[in-house]
């Protein structure tokens, strides 16, 4: 299995440079981000529980879910926790602007934001 996209945050000293990873000694990755817009992952999500993915992130094309492990399984929540900035609400407001504005254009106006919320 494979995710869109993976991060490690917390970790990412550790896994710095690695080019393979075997998850029975080495940290798994902060935050999984799914795109389903042809086909849906939550049947992936009991993998990434057994994993210990602490976050995933799930783009349906028109609205964002982040859910984050808790108490052995994965809860819907309203912020992340591994990048607490950062809110439904404000990560689906910049995906909306895809394609409406430049990705150069795009990614200063977050930056812009980042350092405004900070």
């Amino acid at each position: 299995m494979e995710p869109d996209e993976c991060y490690y945050i917390s970790n990412e000293a550790l896994i710095r440079d690695k080019i393979d990873f075997d998850f029975t000694i080495d940290p798994p990755p902060d935050l999984a981000i799914e795109i389903d817009i042809t086909s849906s992952s939550l049947n992936r999500f009991t993998i990434y529980e057994s994993l210990k993915v602490r976050e995933i992130w799930r783009f349906n094309g028109q609205d964002v879910f982040i859910y984050c492990l808790k108490d052995g399984g994965y809860q819907e929540e309203s912020y992340s926790q591994v990048l607490p900035i950062l809110s439904k609400s404000v990560i689906l407001t910049f995906l909306k602007k895809r394609g409406k504005i430049g990705e150069n254009a795009l990614i200063r106006e977050f930056r812009q934001w980042l350092n405004n919320n900070k």
